[in-house]
């Protein structure tokens, strides 16, 4: 039904019984915004602040909340950090470049990235995962995790295992469609 003929179905309604015709404007309007919703994309760069829900505390001197700004085309993600220090200073870095695998079905999304490397701690393997919904067009709902498991240390030292997690909300700056 177009919007014209539904805007004077609508108005006749409303002079015959005013409940129905509320009823149906406000069901007419939820599918409208489903529809806008489904046709969302996520293509573009998003950005915001992913509040800490767990931290394993192996930080002290940085705050635990996260800004990330992710950059997403078709399949490809990258994903850029920023933590603040508590005396205010900024650390900014790219999260494993070209390392990202991004899947998306309908309103949902998932970016990780699994990675290993070698310090001076011996072998670690990294996880990064964001699960990611629309909550409209230009606003997304994130729940991020980071799990990292230092293989060579001992499992009773301090940071040996370790995970963070956070949820926060990521609006799209722009749509690089």
């Amino acid at each position: 039904m177009s919007l014209l003929i539904r805007t004077i179905v609508l108005s006749l309604l409303s002079l015959i019984s005013p409940a129905i015709a509320q009823t149906s404007l406000a069901m007419s309007e939820t599918q409208l915004k489903a529809s806008d919703l489904r046709d969302a994309t996520y293509e573009g760069n998003w950005s915001g602040v992913v509040k800490c829900l767990y931290d394993p505390g192996l930080w002290p001197d940085d705050e635990c909340d996260v800004e990330f700004t992710f950059d997403i085309h078709g399949n490809s993600i990258s994903v850029e950090q920023v933590v603040r220090t508590k005396n205010g200073k900024e650390i900014k870095s790219t999260i494993n470049p070209g390392r990202f695998k991004f899947v998306r079905s309908a309103t949902n999304a998932i970016a990780i990235s699994i990675e290993s490397g070698i310090d001076e701690d011996g072998t670690w393997v990294e996880t990064w995962s964001f699960a990611m919904t629309l909550s409209d067009p230009n606003h997304m709902i994130v729940h991020w995790t980071r799990i990292v498991n230092n293989i060579d240390m001992p499992v009773e030292k301090k940071g040996s295992k370790f995970s963070s997690v956070g949820m926060g909300e990521l609006i799209r700056e722009s749509n690089s469609q």
